[in-house]
């Protein structure tokens, strides 16, 4: 007798906790997230080219075209507004459907919704949508009782969105979000790791994390695999209305012969723009393969000196607010158990990586 043939096991059909979101409500009101009083955040020139994009779309001087493609993804993005609606529902068209090997497409693709109750925010949902889709229109929350809630709304964290509209109740109040704990932005600029990879849904991205936790807006400049210290994205930084921190963890894309020749003169180009800035140099956690390989280990040490030695340095003469972290046991205990493949983090590396830097970037951001 034959074995049947294979065929997918449509989970969907055995637990509906696992099947699509639910539609959003035919009679719901849509709004454009980027006009008063919603406030959109993470987006530093939207205002110029009125487009979801981290980066300038024409760039004063050239930029590498993969560091120019990435600068799509919504990484960091942010809505924010208050409501008492009870339902909320996004529609979306994003530029392209999921398609990477090791993070959940709700990472990649997908909206979280956070709303604030009496002990801090509280994660609502996320979107829950057909993987091969590049467009979706779903409830995120149907909440029981009729009250006025802040509300943050998290972009994909892999993928660039087109459009964006925002379903609440058509009678329902709309004002703006509160104000953040302090006035500007904490502008993060790295890598893959930086910008979100590979967590399992947007909220849980480091930087979302401690937006937060430190109620304090944040600006995410991670460029996955292409964050190598270009002289043209430190200007480019400089170009950010009300920075309130600079950091840099880009390590991880580069090794000591490229850091050598890109962390001063990024430092330099900030410093020259905002000469009593706090910067934080944040050297990169140890990943997985350092266990049984003696050189990783070495590389690793080598770079993280050097880049103490130039805050070392920077101090020396004179400037007081530059800062280094050694960031080598920031998945804390779990270490490479907190990562999807050694080197990318998971939710559990993500919530460790937050939880080591939370108090350092409170104190320099939050002084």
């Amino acid at each position: 007798m034959s074995a049947p043939e294979p065929k997918r096991i449509e989970v969907e059909k055995h637990d509906k906790a696992m099947a699509a979101g639910p539609q959003a409500a035919a009679e719901l009101a849509w709004h454009v997230p980027h006009e008063a009083p919603f406030e959109l955040t993470g987006f530093p020139w939207f205002g110029q080219d009125r487009i979801y994009r981290r980066l300038p779309v024409k760039p004063p001087e050239p930029i590498r075209e993969p560091v120019d493609n990435l600068a799509w993804c919504t990484a960091g993005g942010q809505v924010r507004f208050r409501t008492d609606s009870r339902r909320v529902a996004v529609r979306v068209k994003l530029r392209a459907p999921a398609g990477m090997v090791h993070m959940p497409a709700t990472g990649q693709c997908g909206f979280d919704a956070y709303f604030d109750s009496p002990s801090g925010p509280v994660y609502g949902n996320t979107t829950k949508y057909p993987i091969r889709e590049d467009r979706y229109e779903l409830e995120l929350l149907a909440l029981p009782d009729r009250q006025e809630r802040a509300f943050t709304l998290y972009f994909p964290l892999y993928q660039g969105v087109e459009e964006l509209r925002v379903g609440l109740d058509p009678d329902a109040t709309l004002a703006p979000p509160p104000a953040w704990a302090r006035e500007g932005k904490v502008v993060v600029y790295g890598t893959s790791i930086t910008q979100g990879g590979c967590a399992c849904r947007p909220g849980m991205a480091w930087t979302n994390i401690l937006s937060r936790r430190l109620n304090l807006e944040f600006v995410n400049l991670g460029f996955s695999g292409n964050g190598r210290g270009e002289p043209e994205l430190a200007r480019l930084i400089t170009q950010i209305e009300r920075p309130r921190l600079y950091v840099l963890d880009y390590e991880a894309n580069s090794n000591l012969e490229g850091l050598k020749a890109t962390l001063e003169p990024f430092i330099g180009i900030l410093r020259a723009h905002a000469p009593s800035l706090p910067i934080l140099v944040i050297s990169r956690f140890a990943n997985g393969r350092e266990v049984y390989d003696a050189q990783a280990r070495a590389n690793r040490q080598a770079t993280r000196e050097y880049q103490a030695d130039v805050v070392r340095q920077c101090a020396a003469r004179g400037d007081k607010q530059i800062h280094f972290l050694d960031g080598s046991n920031l998945l804390g205990p779990s270490g490479a158990e907190g990562t999807v493949d050694l080197v990318h983090p998971t939710d559990l590396g993500f919530w460790q990586i937050a939880n080591g830097l939370e108090p350092v970037i409170g104190n320099l951001a939050q002084a």
